[in-house]
């Protein structure tokens, strides 16, 4: 038994007495470069039931990798990802697409704030409070290209 545990990509069990099927389990992670990852909403706490498994064979094992198994448009509307885990520097730390995760990692995705484009919050372009005919500052067309050439506000009352 000894012989066979020295062996490379070897791992002894005993099915009938239930021995070392952990250490076998953990093998075959290692072994296929599985990552298992755990997503988190909003507010939430992490859903330790059901990971995503994300391979360097199918597709990588990135943010965006993560993003394309949530859905194939989930790449484009992402603003960052906030990771917790051992690929992480600090907790939580923010995240592009490009970053790689490691196993067991958790990981929020954050999408980018979509503005309103019709009814009270909207303003012409889609942006809010810039240029156009929103109002406020900065209102009555493009900005200057140098601060020197900005029209000057009068001094307040009081």
């Amino acid at each position: 038994m000894d012989a066979l545990a020295r062996l490379p990509y070897s791992v002894p069990v005993s099915a009938s007495a239930e021995l070392n099927v952990d250490a076998l389990l953990a093998s075959l992670w290692q072994e296929m470069a599985l990552v298992r990852v755990y997503t988190k909403k909003v507010g939430g706490k992490p859903d330790f039931e059901d990971p995503v498994v994300l391979s360097g064979d199918r597709g990588g094992v990135g943010v965006a990798a993560l993003c394309a198994h949530v859905h194939r448009q989930m790449a484009r509307e992402l603003s960052h990802a906030l990771v917790w885990g051992t690929s992480a520097k600090h907790y939580p730390q923010r995240c592009g697409l490009a970053h790689v995760l490691e196993d067991e990692d958790v990981v929020q995705l954050v999408k980018h704030k979509v503005m309103p484009t019709t009814g009270a919050g909207a303003v012409a372009g889609g942006l809010l409070g810039v240029g156009g005919d929103g109002g406020g500052r900065g209102a009555g067309g493009p900005a200057p290209d140098r601060i020197a050439d900005r029209e000057k506000k009068a001094p307040l009352r009081s």
